[in-house]
């Protein structure tokens, strides 16, 4: 029980540590940027997430597993460490390669205006930085295997509030696209904070040749594929849609709408975080005794139900004051695109509680399909309604997006959640 609480507590702090230092670096890009910093800085973060989603959400999400017991100098914690380093930095270097090869498409917005010389040295910081990032959360991936929890939040604390010192003391006096690799930078020096506690902590595996069976790369292969498919399907979709938007409004409006989506993503963060930590293992503990986890499954998804309610209906009134307290009096033009908003996310969070069981009953084609029609129904959503609606149209397609989500789940998982 003391056990339960002290996870509890720090996973409670690390969330928290999030939540504060992700409202502090929105509130400063809004005070010295405007609307302008906050686009720029979510399309920034979203050519981030290309390079390290699929290596943080499949292969370390699967060496968060399959490290949890064993020592660090056994043969198996050895194979699939290792194992885990060499697909990461492949998934990296796939993306980087993506990224560089499409750099019209992809860093135009940061790198217009520059030299050769500084277009190459922008790119070169992006890529190391990337790299060391990606790094860093497969260490702690590591930390959290072991439930080392506490250096966990230390790392996660230097990475974010080291982030808010950069963008506080440079005080909007250097140009957007430098600042940004600022706070990469601070961001991917965390790694030799990760790396210092795992040595000390004897969590490093020793340094030498050690061979890898394939079944070892096709254990950690089945979660890359459902990272994948999250990447193309919800962070490339995000890209490919803000970047549709600029072009038909422009910075201005963009970071308006943008303002709202990083509002949705404070608190999205924080409830998604805790069904994380307090759900989904459950879940994945009664995965083989099917009453238990049906009963489990339908108390959850009805408990969570009026706190969503009122937690969305509080936001929605105070959402001036939300815009004012994150941002600045600038952004509170956006109050009226907080109606669809707001109801596509209660949507999109109730419906967590069931797509959960997709992960933890390992459903790859069905995880991947749904990846794949939601992104299709969002894009056309998006191309048909902007046009009637404008700003509008695009929170509508979100909430037709996760209502059909919603209805998808409730129909596949009847049974989970029928009385």
């Amino acid at each position: 029980m003391l056990q339960l609480l002290k996870s509890s507590f720090w996973s409670f702090l690390s969330v928290l540590v999030r939540a504060v230092s992700s409202v502090a670096i929105n509130k400063l890009f809004a005070m010295y940027y405007g609307p302008n910093g906050i686009t720029l800085y979510a399309h920034f973060q979203n050519l981030l997430s290309i390079v390290t989603t699929v290596p943080d959400g499949g292969t370390n999400i699967g060496l968060i597993r399959f490290l949890a017991n064993g020592r660090s100098v056994s043969r198996n914690y050895r194979r699939y460490f290792w194992a885990g380093a060499i697909l990461n930095v492949l998934c990296a270097a796939a993306a980087l390669s993506i990224i560089f090869s499409f750099s019209g498409y992809y860093l135009d917005a940061f790198i217009n205006g520059l030299g050769v010389s500084e277009v190459w040295l922008w790119a070169l910081m992006f890529g190391a930085g990337s790299i060391l990032v990606m790094f860093n959360l497969m260490l702690l991936a590591v930390v959290l295997a072991r439930r080392e929890l506490k250096w966990h939040v230390l790392s996660i604390a230097y990475m974010t509030f080291g982030a808010v010192a950069v963008i506080y003391y440079t005080q909007g006096k250097m140009p957007l696209n430098k600042v940004l690799l600022l706070v990469l930078g601070v961001q991917a020096s965390a790694f030799f904070v990760t790396l210092l506690v795992l040595y000390f902590k004897h969590l490093l595996p020793p340094l030498k040749r050690i061979s890898i069976p394939k079944s070892i790369y096709k254990d950690l292969w089945k979660y890359i594929l459902m990272a994948l498919s999250a990447v193309v399907c919800l962070k490339l979709t995000d890209f490919f849609i803000r970047d549709y938007v600029i072009a038909r409004f422009d910075l201005y409006q963009t970071g308006l709408w943008q303002a709202v989506v990083k509002v949705s993503e404070n608190y999205s963060t924080v409830y998604t975080a805790l069904i994380g930590m307090v759900v989904y293992p459950r879940m994945a503990a009664m995965v083989n005794e099917e009453d238990a986890l049906r009963r489990f499954v339908r108390n959850t998804f009805y408990l969570v139900l009026p706190g969503l309610i009122l937690a969305l209906l509080l936001v929605y009134l105070l959402r001036d004051w939300v815009l004012l307290l994150l941002f600045n009096k600038d952004f509170v033009e956006a109050e009226y695109l907080f109606d669809y908003q707001l109801l596509g996310d209660f949507f999109r969070m109730w419906s967590i509680v069931l797509t959960n069981l997709i992960v933890v009953r390992a459903n790859v084609k069905l995880y991947i399909g749904w990846q794949l029609a939601s992104a299709l129904l969002y894009i056309t959503l998006v191309s048909v309604l902007i046009e009637p609606f404008g700003l509008e149209g695009i929170t509508l397609a979100h909430a037709l997006r996760y209502a059909a989500t919603l209805a998808f789940a409730m129909l596949y998982y009847h049974k989970y959640i029928r009385p």
